[in-house]
């Protein structure tokens, strides 16, 4: 059973070699008082800063990015913000509001499944099934929801706080807000055992080192991670160096000139693309076999992250690829 695979809908890429920054204040929204420690990070990089004894922060931007700008605080709702490029770099002040327990969801049918087997299948699905994902692991999986709906074959997770990532493969530690997970299942005819037909899962995070210094091995294994990855795919794809990068493009089982079912339209430094077929087959580096199917267009930005997440499906060896290989949005693109 082929496995296809949504992931990270919320994450846009960016790079702070750029001079601009943006600067602010974070208060208390409950009595204006400053917040120090407050993490603040553009979505899915490595590029984050806290907020100091008077509340104050500074980061660098680059003109043009999309990324949304993250402000979290354990204890207080985190805040979201899209329009920073708006400004002359002086952000409006923040107040953060305080986190209120949130009630469970409510469902209707009895879950018969145990949370043991629960948390072992969102982590097998969310990390991944490789040895690579072995080395990752949840810091605070308690903090985890599961819910199994046998009617639907869905098993539901979410968090109301990040989750605690520690990748020793890749070499980072992340923090992960888990706004959406979802594992889909689907019955065999014959046997009447249950297969997985597709994961989704969509969140905000932010990247940082897990060692002061970087080994060698992280390198190693961040290279190998982005190469044939869907990254690596979508900014060669914008960039049309499929074939200089690895990629060779198949339809109906006969290999095609790489962009004859593509059509493009290029904007500024996005890069607007339409799939003219129901579905292609892509082989990286003459050995791992994806497929990329789309339900709409989807825009490519100068950075290589395609946009609305959830226009495409991924199968294959790219869909494999679960969490722990994910790099941050800005590899290659800062030095490291």
């Amino acid at each position: 059973m082929r496995i296809f695979l949504f992931f990270t809908g919320l994450l846009f890429y960016v790079t702070a070699s750029g001079q601009k920054q943006l600067s602010g204040y974070v208060y208390s929204a409950k009595d204006s008082t400053a917040l120090e420690a407050v993490s603040i990070y553009f979505d899915g990089t490595t590029i984050g800063t806290i907020t100091n004894q008077n509340g104050h922060y500074s980061i660098p931007v680059q003109e043009g990015i999309k990324s949304p700008l993250v402000l979290t605080m354990m204890g207080y709702s985190p805040v979201y913000i899209n329009n920073y490029l708006n400004t002359d770099g002086k952000m409006p002040p923040v107040y953060l509001e305080e986190m209120t327990e949130q009630l469970d969801q409510v469902f209707l049918e009895t879950d018969p499944w145990t949370r043991e087997r629960k948390l072992k299948v969102f982590m097998l699905e969310f990390l991944g099934h490789s040895q690579e994902a072995l080395k990752c692991k949840i810091r605070n999986p308690e903090v985890l929801k599961l819910h199994y709906s046998p009617s639907q074959l869905k098993l539901t997770a979410w968090a109301n706080e990040p989750l605690i990532i520690e990748n020793k493969y890749l070499g980072y530690t992340v923090n992960y807000t888990l706004n959406d997970f979802h594992v889909n299942y689907e019955k065999s005819l014959n046997a009447g055992m249950q297969f997985v037909n597709m994961v989704y899962y969509e969140g905000f995070s932010f990247y940082q080192e897990l060692k002061k210094k970087t080994r060698k091995k992280y390198f190693k294994n961040r290279e190998k991670s982005y190469s044939g990855s869907t990254l690596h795919f979508m900014r060669s794809l914008a960039q049309k160096k499929l074939h200089e990068n690895g990629f060779r493009i198949f339809y109906d089982k006969f290999e095609a000139p790489p962009y004859l079912h593509f059509e493009f339209r290029k904007v500024q430094d996005k890069t607007y693309v339409k799939l003219l077929v129901e579905k292609l087959s892509i082989l990286y580096d003459n050995d791992e076999q994806s497929a990329i199917q789309t339900n709409q267009p989807f825009m490519i930005d100068a950075f290589g992250n395609h946009t609305p997440p959830s226009a495409i499906i991924m199968g294959g060896a790219m869909s494999t690829r679960r969490f722990a290989f994910m790099l941050p949005l800005d590899y290659k693109l800062l030095p490291e």
